[in-house]
């Protein structure tokens, strides 16, 4: 064997056939392989190590201990060669690895190296103690033999990978809260020491948990969830509002410092709710317990401290207005509590003030009341309210100071004698109806006679004269109210407005007046072009008022005695808020109610669209805001006030009075409460969680723990509810089970004596049935519970229903099961009394048509004790005794008195409480008060010497008015006769008060011109005097006595002129030079005279038949025709075609053509206008001298007149001369 150091490799060279070691097995072709053998086993017995490690180096070549005759050692550059036997060379290398650390560098992020540290640690001390550990910033350095390094970082890998993360979905106002608090710090302090296995966190966007074990995670998780709490609590009402929402914030801001002091535990904000609604959101974030102790601080404040309003009924009007006497007699003393009567909505005290300060007091008025004695005393005799009211106030008023008593007084209670009727306060229902009854009743004297309705339907399904419509951009279609209302109008509403936009081109403000079409309900639809909100009386604003206004004195001035109004500005396109558009709105209504012109109006409906999120929103703030203008300074605005959501009243067997109301079961104050819910979600939005936000958390904690079965009742105390008991059902989403309910409900409040319950709609809400199944299922069950037993305590069963489609729902409902039921009250229908001038008697009418049935006047006593009561109504009655009197009229004075003076009589015997009866006799006894009496005494005196008087000047009146006739201009340009009176006056010059016409309408005389003036117009006066048999036509000029005949030219600018021009232009081409009125008194007499006696024989064929007609005539005739008429002698001048008479022409045309209008050398023609009686006219004929006998029967019964033509005559000819009578001569060229 050769070694060739240069080459690196050993040359092995040996006799074949003697083999390596001697004598071969004789197998040369194995040679090879046992070479290679050999420098296998020997490659194997040894080992080279290279030692690289600068240190490891360095300790190799000089420490001898590496060097022996095993091993060999040698230098390289930069390292050293390690040689020999293996065995001996593992040895020397083991040393040599301890006798040289090394160190290593592993990345590792802080959160998770705390988590494993304390585990990495216990495994390096018991396995690899040589290994030191080091931390720096998201590093760890192990240093130490190198074996037990990677072992160490190889531990750490395999711990990182078993770390566990969790999130927690906590709020971000919680995970702010940790943040900015030492609550992080903490509980990763409390977590590192109580956990088996530390916790370590990472907030962000949300809570991250990080640890080794699943189990502390889950720990973790508890302990957070647990102590740590966000909880919100709406405000609403006067609670959100200053100052209540002020001294909230001041209590509650001190309660949180207090909390915080030493630790940040808690915080407080206050959320305002959206624009325009009274609502604001109180946030609670911190400690749970911190939390709770605010949120209870939050409850009791709206249970007992904020300003609330109750209402307690009183059990008639009377008591309002001697409420405060009723305090001084009970002695009650000042509060914080206010207390306010009033009629409106009904008899009741108002009590505000601090919600358990307000249900103390009404509790103790409500015994103290209950307490007293309470009587009515009805006088059956006239007057006794008038003189207790008038001159015996003063008596009435010393019987209340001597019996220590409050006397009021009521009409209205029947008795045949003087009685009393006992009643006691004791029956004052626990049941505190809301000041919301929707029906308002006013007095007889209102302001106006409008009725006001809110009415829950679509716009364009409105019976009604007019419906009001916004527009925008002067588009009809722009607001969801136009689409709908052209969705049912159809095309021709669209066609007409857009007309009438390109005609007028609307301003903001402005109304246009479109026709509807026949498939609306209306006659007009008044558009009012709006602006979209800008601000509080800002463009929008006034534009809005603007149109309003014009559409309500539209509605006034053409007689529309209907309107349908929506609430315009709070959708999407005008964006109004809603209180801002309700204010326009009902601030409009207002002014129109108050301007005295709205006397055609009697119906003005306020539309609000059932269906949408906001409904129930719109409706309490219409209704808020008509309430309040339904008053003004003292009287009634309006005639009533209704909504189709008004409370309705049914008695069901039993006597109950089953209720339906439209409201929130949170205001109610009945002996038990029924809460619908499924026991499991006690915060969705519903009646449960408005009824436990008011019950408090201890009713809550209850409901969480309860097992209850299938149809029971779960009966809990109420808590901070103001009623006895809470009724807790689950309708199970089942008609059938919500009746069966209904029926315990029913059986269990009659078993604890309770006298009224409130009910909502069980199911209709959250729990997903529909309204009318549950409306069914409900009065079905309350059918059956009143059906089967005689009710003894409960007496008022209230369905309170807070959605307007469950409402209507139930109404529906109810008016299929209860055909007949009744509003809470009803409406006043105010009549228009019309002034008429006086009249007699008729024939059969006698003085008991002004005879009063007997009248009672009641009077109510309110006292401490049943003694003082008896005496002072002892005392009133005796007073009244003393005051009585009576008078005879005898039959002769009453048969002169006229239908005007038995109305005077009529309103004096109501004035003074007067009586009245009829002898038989025929005599008229008047009892009464003896100053009543006197004045009736006095009004029939005066009334008979009138009587007197006025008959003589009737007939004064009427023997003038047949001689003398006074007449006026109209404004047709047609004279009209003044009446009797008018006629009396100007005669006599009596008119310095003014003259009445006709038409009602007073004018100022001015004699020496003829003239009559009333505002804004002056207009003509003339007198004609008739003859002893002739009454001269109106539109005639008087006429001297000694004159027959008068020709009067007529004034081109006379009404008169440019009719009668007007007529003959119609037809003729020709130029009027002048127009004469002919006036002969003897023609026109004959003429009267024919004209009677036509229309006498043609009474039933349609009379005399007057008509204007024309005929030419030449100068010659004229003066002829116009001094003696007209001369059928004469026929045959110009034509005879249709009979010898006289022809008269229908079209001025026809007479106007030379061969009948003869041109005089001037070249002027003549023309008369001829009134002519054609009567009942026929086909004319050749010769004729008579017109023909009508019927063969009746041979002396002919045609009045002979026409060319049937069919739409062009000439009529008439045979008798005083059948036509020449009103006017035309000259023309």
């Amino acid at each position: 064997m050769q070694l060739d150091f240069e080459e690196e490799e050993a040359v092995v060279s040996g006799d074949i056939e003697k083999g390596l070691g001697g004598p071969c097995d004789g197998a040369a072709e194995h040679w090879e392989l046992q070479v290679d053998k050999i420098f296998i086993n020997l490659i194997e017995s040894y080992r080279i190590h290279h030692v690289l490690e600068p240190k490891q180096v360095k300790k190799v070549l000089q420490d001898p201990f590496f060097v022996t005759d095993d091993v060999k050692v040698y230098s390289e550059s930069g390292y050293a060669v390690m040689v020999g036997e293996a065995d001996v060379v593992k040895e020397k290398i083991a040393v040599l690895d301890k006798s040289v650390a090394v160190r290593k560098e592993q990345q590792v992020v802080e959160k998770q190296f705390k988590l494993i540290e304390e585990d990495f640690n216990r495994e390096m001390s018991t396995f690899h103690p040589e290994v030191k550990i080091n931390w720096s910033v998201n590093m760890v350095f192990l240093e130490g033999p190198e074996e037990q390094v990677q072992s160490g970082s190889t531990k750490l890998n395999e711990l990182i990978m078993k770390i566990q993360e969790k999130k927690v979905n906590l709020p971000a106002d919680l995970i702010a809260f940790m943040a900015t608090s030492n609550a992080i710090t903490k509980y990763q302090t409390q977590f590192q020491q109580s956990l088996r296995s530390p916790v370590y966190f990472e907030v962000g966007s949300e809570l991250l948990l990080s640890s080794l074990s699943s189990d502390a995670l889950n720990e973790a998780e508890t302990t957070l969830l647990r102590d740590l709490n966000v909880s919100s609590v709406n405000l609403q009402g006067a609670a959100a509002k200053p100052p209540d929402l002020d001294q909230l914030k001041e209590i509650l801001i001190k309660a949180k410092n207090e909390a915080n002091c030493g630790e940040h535990r808690v915080d407080v904000s206050f959320v305002p709710g959206y624009s325009g609604t009274p609502s604001v959101k109180v946030q609670l974030v911190g400690y749970t317990e911190q939390v709770n102790k605010l949120k209870e601080l939050l409850h009791d404040y709206q249970a007992n401290q904020v300003s609330v309003q109750d209402v307690l009924s009183l059990q008639c009007p009377e008591l309002v207005d001697c409420f405060d006497k009723i305090l001084g007699i009970i002695g009650m003393k000042p509060t914080d509590v206010k207390l306010s009567a009033t009629h409106f909505p009904n008899p009741c005290v108002l009590l505000s003030g601090p919600r358990f300060r307000v249900q103390e007091t009404k509790q103790a008025l409500m015994v103290t009341l209950a307490s007293m004695t309470f009587d009515t005393l009805v006088l059956d005799g006239p007057g006794a309210l008038q003189y207790f009211q008038g001159e015996g106030k003063e008596s009435k008023e010393l019987v209340e100071s001597s019996c220590q008593v409050i006397i009021r007084e009521k009409q209205g209670v029947s008795s045949p004698s003087v009685t009393t009727i006992q009643r006691s306060l004791s029956n004052i229902s626990s049941i505190t109806p809301r000041p919301r009854s929707r029906t308002n009743m006013v007095e007889l004297n209102a302001y106006s006679d409008i009725n006001l309705e809110i009415k829950i339907c679509s716009l364009e399904d409105e019976q009604v004269n007019v419906l009001v419509v916004p527009t925008h951009d002067k588009n009809l279609s722009s607001t969801n109210i136009g689409k709908s209302l052209l969705k049912k109008g159809g095309d021709t509403v669209k066609s007409k407005f857009d007309t009438l936009v390109a005609l007028s081109g609307p301003a903001p403000g402005d109304v246009l007046q479109v026709d509807a079409s026949a498939s609306l309900g209306c006659s007009k639809i008044f558009c009012i072009e709006c602006l979209s909100w800008d601000r509080a009386g800002g463009m929008s604003v006034q534009a809005l008022a603007k149109g309003l206004k014009t559409c309500l004195d539209l509605c006034a001035d053409k007689g529309f005695s209907s309107v349908a109004i929506p609430i315009i500005g709070p959708g999407l396109l005008l964006k109004y808020p809603l209180s801002e558009a309700v204010q326009v709105l009902t601030e409009s209504i207002r002014q129109f109610a108050l301007s005295g012109h709205c006397k055609n109006v009697n119906s003005i409906h306020i539309i609000i669209k059932p269906g949408y999120p906001d409904s129930e929103k719109n409706y309490h703030e219409v209704y808020k805001h008509l309430s309040l203008i339904m008053n003004q300074g003292g009287r009634a605005l309006f005639k009533s006030l209704t909504s189709d959501l008004d409370d309705i009243n049914i008695t069901v067997r039993g006597g109950a009075k089953l209720q339906l109301v439209f409201g929130d079961v949170t205001n109610e104050t009945t002996d038990a409460v029924v809460n619908t819910t499924d026991f499991k979600n006690f915060h969705n939005e519903g009646v449960c969680k408005d009824i436990l936000t008011v019950a408090g958390a201890d009713v809550e904690a209850k409901l969480k723990k309860a097992k209850v079965n299938r149809g029971d009742i779960f009966v809990t105390q109420p808590g901070k509810f103001p009623c006895k008991k809470l009724l807790h059902v689950c309708g199970g989403k089942e008609a059938s089970l919500v009746e069966e309910l209904v029926c315990s409900i029913i059986e269990y409040c009659e078993k604890l004596g309770f006298a009224s319950v409130a009910i909502p709609a069980i199911c209709a809400g959250a729990g997903g049935l529909n309204p009318g199944v549950v409306a069914g299922a409900i009065l079905r069950g309350i059918i059956t519970a009143t059906s089967s037993g005689p009710g003894c305590t409960l007496t008022a069963i209230r369905l309170v229903l807070i959605k307007i489609n469950v409402f209507l729902a139930f109404k529906e409902e109810a008016t299929q099961m209860f055909p007949i039921f009744r509003r809470r009250e009803s409406q006043v229908q105010l009549s228009r009394v019309r002034p008429r001038a006086p009249s007699p008697l008729r024939p059969d009418q006698s003085i008991l048509d002004i005879s009063t049935a007997s009248q009672q006047s009641v009077f109510m006593f309110l006292g401490h004790s049943r003694k003082d009561v008896d005496d002072a109504m002892e005392k009133l009655k005796n007073q009244y005794k003393l005051q009585c009197s009576n008078h005879i009229f005898p039959k002769e004075q009453l048969q002169s008195l006229t239908e005007d003076d038995i109305e005077e009589v009529q309103q004096l015997v109501e004035s003074e409480g007067l009586y009245m009866t009829k002898e038989p006799s025929g005599n008229l006894t008047m009892n009464g008060m003896k100053d009543g009496v006197n004045k009736a005494i006095v009004l029939f005196n005066s009334l008979l010497h009138e009587n007197l008087r006025r008959e003589v000047r009737e007939k004064d009146e009427d023997d003038l008015h047949s001689r003398v006739m006074w007449c006026i201009l109209g404004q047709n340009g047609n004279w009209e006769r003044l009446p009797k009176t008018a006629n009396y006056n100007l005669e006599k010059k009596d008119f310095a008060e003014g003259i009445v016409d006709a038409q009602g309408v007073t004018w100022q005389v001015d004699l020496l011109h003829l003239e009559a003036v009333t505002p804004g117009k002056t207009t003509h006066l003339k007198r004609l005097q008739n003859l002893q048999d002739f009454t001269f036509p109106l539109y005639w000029d008087n006429m001297a006595s000694d004159e027959s005949m008068k020709v009067v030219p007529l004034q081109p600018n006379s009404e008169e002129y440019r009719r009668v021009k007007e007529g003959f232009k119609r037809t003729a081409n020709k130029t009027v030079m002048k127009i004469d009125r002919l006036q002969n008194i003897h023609l026109r007499r004959a003429y009267e005279v024919q004209k009677k006696q036509i229309s006498q024989k043609n009474k039933h064929e349609g009379g005399a038949n007057e008509k204007f007609l024309y005929h030419g005539t030449t100068e010659d005739n004229c003066n002829s025709i116009m001094t003696t008429g007209f001369n059928r002698r004469f026929s045959g001048q110009n034509a005879t075609s249709y009979g010898e008479g006289t022809y008269f022409a229908v079209n001025a045309k026809y007479s106007s053509h030379p061969t009948y209008s003869k041109p005089a050398a001037d070249g002027s023609q003549l023309m008369f206008v001829v009134r002519v009686l054609t009567g009942v006219y026929t086909l004319g004929e050749k010769d004729m001298r008579v017109p023909p006998a009508r019927d063969e029967q009746h041979p002396h019964l002919r045609y009045d007149s002979v026409v060319d033509r049937m069919e739409r005559p062009n000439m009529f000819v008439v045979f008798h001369d005083n059948q036509a009578y020449p009103d006017y001569l035309i000259t023309f060229k």
